[in-house]
């Protein structure tokens, strides 16, 4: 239950930050309908789990040591606090649609595909989640084996698959009173809350080790 717990923690607030697959489904809802984006996002959910499930299952073969565990804690420090300066210097995405693109017809068909296309497109986002579940394994939260290998990559399907449903049900709702930048302050939030999560971290690792 806790890798379960966990997962869908990590997969929301890991999709939170506006990235590519965000600006594709926020434009594609603004162009189509909510079905086609969030197909797209579906297509995203599925490879989380694919990439969680083979690389946990990869990280299963190998055996961490106290020294190794601190390190792997460090580098987790060091990459959330990365990660939350990369959203707060991030610039400004564009969400506008041009005339040309409000004239093209939805197809029916192939919405999934750019979802998975967009995710194994980004060169970052396997050794993203290597890093992500290498800290998780340090962590040693619960024990690692095939069905809590499942849990957890399922969650984090799931909890991603969450966070693009609100946020399309958000923009659905409020898409004629939010403001262009809204996304652009609340990608700056969450990485504000990101690197206090990351110092918060860094205090206990520090405690950890020399108190």
């Amino acid at each position: 239950m806790i890798a379960l717990l966990l997962g869908l923690a990590i997969g929301f607030l890991m999709c939170i930050p506006v990235g590519p697959i965000n600006v594709w489904v926020v434009n594609t809802y603004l162009k189509h309908n909510f079905r086609a984006a969030f197909s797209i996002a579906l297509g995203g959910s599925v490879m989380d789990f694919v990439y969680f499930m083979v690389i946990l299952s990869g990280l299963s073969f190998f055996t961490f040591s106290a020294q190794t565990t601190l390190i792997l804690k460090i580098v987790g420090v060091l990459f959330l606090f990365i990660f939350g300066m990369k959203e707060l210097l991030t610039k400004n995405q564009i969400f506008e649609i041009t005339e040309e693109e409000k004239k093209k017809k939805p197809r029916a068909s192939g919405y999934f595909l750019l979802g998975v296309l967009i995710y194994t497109s980004n060169p970052t986002l396997i050794a993203t989640m290597s890093g992500l579940a290498a800290v998780i394994k340090s962590w040693q939260l619960f024990d690692f084996n095939f069905l809590n290998y499942f849990l957890l990559s399922f969650g984090v399907a799931v909890g991603s698959a969450g966070w693009f449903y609100f946020m399309i049900k958000m923009v659905e709702r409020y898409q004629n009173r939010i403001p262009k930048k809204f996304f652009f302050h609340f990608s700056r939030a969450s990485g504000v809350l990101i690197v206090i999560f990351s110092l918060i971290m860094a205090f206990n690792v520090y405690k950890e080790v020399y108190l």
